[in-house]
């Protein structure tokens, strides 16, 4: 079978290379609670090609398969498998377990993966495979990100980087939880957006990011119609100073940040409530920079010139409850999965470059599944 397999440190283009004989995992065993599947499609980490840079290949061992999340169809399973996922021909989004990637090398990117039931979760009849492969990275941390905080009704909440894969599903997430949303996003044409109001969410220009905000207009969905101010960011440059001057009266309950900006946690305390709390999830500034900010935001004391305001990282695995949760969202019409684009398994080199440019607008996927 067709894998994709990590040789060395470095971007992908360099490191990755397509095995055309892989060996096909072996059947589950009678009594297990695996199942085997043939895989659809598998959505790309953004956080990939900054870890194939970072990590080396370790020595002795065998090369690793990248990625963790993937839909595709049972074609085998064992008897005590979970009873949704059990027979062959059911459709399911399912998911890799980080440390089998990380130690043992076994990620999605592939034809055929074995995994524990647990991993899997049914999808209905009519699911679009596509969009679904993307839905549990991105979902399962905006889930984590609104309930650590405890968003709800009437809080209000600045998401940064509500243009990206797991910003646009948190300013949903957000939204049906009834808060007011304030998105940072990146480009665009003010005029445009006045136009589309409805909410009271506006979206600040992070030209860093680079992405360009007419393209998610175009694309239409839940945050082009949650737009109803345009505010430039370059005409309000450093975005801290503004958030000050705009927001001090009326501070945030929540700074939830996608893109790990330390300027943001900084200044907080000069438009978060004093009893509100910075949740990031990025990493924009690099490896160290985000090991070196974590270590000052969480342990740095007030008295010594620590910021007087709580500040949590996490990453977060995905699970087969979050998944559960998500496609009945989807199924429900309450969440929408943005996909960039979608690339053949032969191409899977182009997938990250496309990542790389830092312009993807939804989760980039791989078509590993051949006609």
């Amino acid at each position: 079978m067709h894998a994709w397999l990590r040789q060395r440190r470095g971007p992908a283009r360099t490191s990755l290379e397509l095995a055309t004989s892989y060996p096909t995992p072996s059947l589950p065993s009678a009594s297990s609670a695996e199942v085997l599947i043939r895989v659809s499609h598998v959505a790309l980490q953004f956080s990939s090609e900054v870890l194939f840079k970072a990590l080396p290949v370790m020595p002795f061992t065998a090369p690793p398969i990248p990625e963790l999340e993937f839909t595709g169809t049972v074609v085998a399973a064992g008897s005590a498998a979970s009873s949704d996922v059990r027979e062959v021909g059911t459709r399911v989004v399912a998911y890799q377990n980080i440390p089998d990637m990380v130690v043992f090398g076994r990620g999605a990117l592939v034809e055929y993966v074995r995994i524990p039931s647990s991993q899997a979760a049914r999808l209905p009849e009519g699911s679009d495979m596509v969009a679904m492969g993307g839905v549990l990275g991105s979902g399962s941390t905006a889930l984590k990100m609104a309930r650590t905080g405890g968003v709800k009704e009437g809080h209000r909440v600045l998401v940064n980087g509500a243009s990206g894969s797991v910003g646009k599903v948190l300013v949903q997430v957000c939204k049906m939880r009834g808060a007011k949303v304030v998105g940072v996003a990146s480009g665009g044409n003010e005029e445009m957006v006045r136009g589309l109001g409805a909410d009271e969410v506006c979206f600040l220009l992070l030209a860093a990011l680079r992405v360009d905000l007419r393209e998610v207009l175009e694309e239409g969905g839940e945050l082009a119609n949650l737009c109803q101010q345009f505010i430039d960011y370059r005409k309000h440059d450093p975005l801290p100073a503004y958030l000050a001057s705009q927001y001090a009266a009326e501070p945030f309950d929540f700074v939830l940040d996608c893109v790990g900006l330390q300027a943001l946690y900084v200044n907080s305390p000069a438009y978060l409530k004093p009893d509100g709390m910075v949740i990031n999830i990025g990493f924009m500034e690099g490896p160290g920079a985000m090991l070196k900010n974590w270590i000052f935001n969480t342990w740095w004391p007030t008295w010594l010139g620590g910021v007087p305001r709580r500040y949590v990282m996490f990453n977060t695995p995905p699970s087969k409850d979050d998944a559960v949760v998500l496609v009945k969202l989807v199924e429900e019409g309450k969440l929408k999965i943005s996909v960039d684009s979608v690339f053949s398994m032969e191409d899977a080199i182009g997938a990250y470059e496309r990542i790389a440019t830092m312009r993807a607008r939804g989760r980039v996927i791989v078509k590993v599944e051949r006609d």
